[in-house]
């Protein structure tokens, strides 16, 4: 019997299916999978910006129903940069910012590897991770509040007990003291998150790493300091980038601690006196003015990171 010759072997293999022209692409699907995604965030997120930049430039004072809504470009800016009440508000902002990032980070990291390290504690460290978590800014203000109250406040009372001062502090009406309360609420607040965020961090180091750290005869703080800490650094990265964010728009604790300590002009962040300028005083073009120093704050330090994990991987 003749053998089939190398054309007609090549003929009779079955030839690949051939993509239709209608068929699309996978960068085509890839787009048209993303793209009620896409939508629904500049629905959400690019929408509502471009709405605050247009209101920034036109005067929209409600109690002044008479002078309408009239356009007056930068004005608005120019007035935000002159305000004193502002440039308070951002240091302010900026300042708490540094102490409870910070804060979050020193007591947030010893409290993951609590979470992480086999004891007998590790369970009840875990369930502490969740509890400063998963409870409202609100709430932890008004239990914060009622704890540095300066009559019955259990933090006076324990000082008292313990001998520390003679007589109770006034936590929310010294302005020192109501900075340091303050702090220690949204640090308490914060610190849960980095911890769980560094928590999945220890979570990916393999273990044999460190035992080969304890074998070369390394301790536990070189081992953390060496080994475990640059190992760490995605993960740090990304806690801090999502803590300045939201140490830059903190508004819920510190507008509840001004509610007990109304006088306290240094508990006033940006976003309490952006609350304060469109609901209290009614003055929706300014809040508008003011909510675009906010983003742009926002977007500075969003860049920063960026550039500085871009120039990292470099």
């Amino acid at each position: 019997m003749a053998q089939p010759t190398r054309s007609q072997r090549l003929h009779l293999q079955p030839s690949a299916p051939r993509r239709s022209r209608r068929e699309p692409s996978e960068r085509l699907l890839a787009f048209l999978l993303l793209l009620p995604a896409a939508l629904l965030l500049c629905g959400v997120l690019l929408f509502p910006m471009l709405t605050t930049l247009r209101d920034s430039v036109f005067a929209n004072k409600l109690t002044e129903p008479w002078a309408g809504t009239p356009f007056v470009g930068l004005k608005q800016y120019a007035q935000m940069i002159h305000d004193p009440r502002f440039l308070q508000a951002l240091r302010n902002t900026l300042f708490f910012g540094v102490l409870t990032v910070g804060g979050s980070f020193l007591v947030g990291i010893p409290m993951a590897l609590a979470a992480h390290t086999p004891s007998r504690v590790r369970g009840l460290a875990r369930v502490a991770l969740l509890l400063p978590w998963a409870m409202p800014p609100v709430i932890t203000g008004l239990i914060f509040a009622w704890l540095f109250n300066g009559q019955y406040g259990v933090v006076n009372d324990l000082l008292v007990r313990t001998g520390a001062v003679h007589e109770p502090l006034r936590w929310l009406s010294t302005p020192g003291l109501a900075v340091v309360a303050l702090v220690i609420t949204v640090v308490w607040k914060t610190s849960s998150f980095v911890a769980l965020i560094v928590l999945g961090g220890l979570q990916g180091i393999p273990r044999d790493l460190t035992e080969a750290a304890q074998v070369d005869g390394a301790t536990r703080v070189q081992s953390f300091f060496r080994v475990i800490l640059p190992l760490l650094g995605p993960s740090l990265a990304v806690a801090f980038i999502f803590r300045a964010i939201s140490a830059v728009q903190v508004f819920d604790i510190p507008y509840t601690f001004i509610q007990q300590a109304p006088a306290q002009g240094l508990l006033e962040t940006l976003g309490v006196y952006i609350y304060r300028t469109s609901i209290e005083f009614l003055d929706f073009g300014y809040a508008a003015t003011l909510s675009g120093a906010l983003f742009s704050v926002s977007l500075g330090i969003t860049a920063l990171y960026v550039r500085f994990v871009r120039g990292g991987e470099g």
